[in-house]
């Protein structure tokens, strides 16, 4: 995160919690600072940032937990888009997302996940190089992710080398503290381990499949009825894919016409695009 950016999130918190300019000055920081700071002109330093957040009645994990939360928010609008182009497998529709030479951070990460949704459900491949070392840096660089962080993580691993998603997947399954007594995080983590436990097997990295199968069985409730008919289907994958049920193709197809008389055809279509992109 730049200057520009922290200064245009510090704004935006600033007057989601009622602040004017002049409620956050004090002998420290002057009107034209903060002003400047918030329009990307100048960067406070340290210590002045620290009185800036503290003008906000807030400390500096507060601050960045609110940060986080107008990420995800921002995520959320943009989810929904690519949802439902995703949901109709509208390759030409998830291309006009992308957005030509992105200069803000957010707009690159969102790129990145557009690609990465078309390479998914279509096989081709538009991420570039520099794209994959960006998220991959994004993503390491952050000591204590947020919820937005782990959205990311969970819609862009075709970005990231295997090895990487693998470590990055454990350290996110062991931090129960920052999920467990919050139901959105919660919720958040549990399809995105899903999503790595898909993404292993796809990849033909079934041991690493078989440890986030078993972080799955302490994680998933009864109530997480999609996430629990992803596993059962991919479980059977796993098994075929390693040559030990080769008679579980059939019930495999058998699952997936389930889904479909039962009106998941989105999530039906989704398993299929995925066994074929990915054999």
């Amino acid at each position: 995160m730049n200057f520009r950016e922290l200064g245009a999130l510090y704004k935006k918190v600033r007057q989601s919690r009622g602040y004017s300019i002049s409620d956050v000055t004090s002998d420290y920081l002057n009107k034209s600072k903060i002003s400047k700071f918030e329009n990307g002109n100048s960067m406070l330093l340290l210590d002045g940032f620290m009185h800036a957040v503290a003008g906000l009645n807030m400390t500096m994990s507060e601050f960045f937990l609110a940060v986080g939360n107008f990420e995800a928010g921002n995520l959320h609008k943009f989810g929904e888009k690519l949802k439902d182009h995703i949901d109709i497998h509208d390759i030409d529709g998830l291309k006009t997302m992308i957005v030509l030479n992105p200069r803000t951070k957010e707009k690159k990460i969102f790129n990145v996940l557009v690609k990465c949704a078309i390479r998914e459900l279509s096989g081709q491949d538009l991420l570039t190089d520099e794209e994959c070392q960006f998220i991959d840096k994004h993503l390491t660089d952050i000591e204590d992710w947020t919820i937005f962080d782990v959205n990311i993580f969970g819609m862009c691993l075709e970005a990231l080398n295997t090895e990487l998603v693998y470590q990055l997947g454990l350290q996110l399954a062991e931090k129960d503290n920052f999920y467990k007594d919050l139901p959105y995080n919660a919720q958040v983590v549990k399809k995105t381990v899903v999503n790595l436990y898909v993404h292993m097997i796809l990849h033909g990295r079934f041991a690493y499949a078989d440890i986030f199968e078993k972080k799955l069985e302490l994680l998933l409730r009864v109530s997480d009825t999609e996430e629990r008919i992803v596993v059962h289907i991919f479980k059977k994958v796993s098994k075929y894919r390693q040559g030990k049920a080769p008679n579980l193709l059939a019930e495999i197809d058998r699952d997936i016409q389930a889904l479909k008389d039962f009106g998941a055809q989105g999530l039906a279509k989704r398993i299929e695009i995925f066994l074929i992109n990915y054999e």
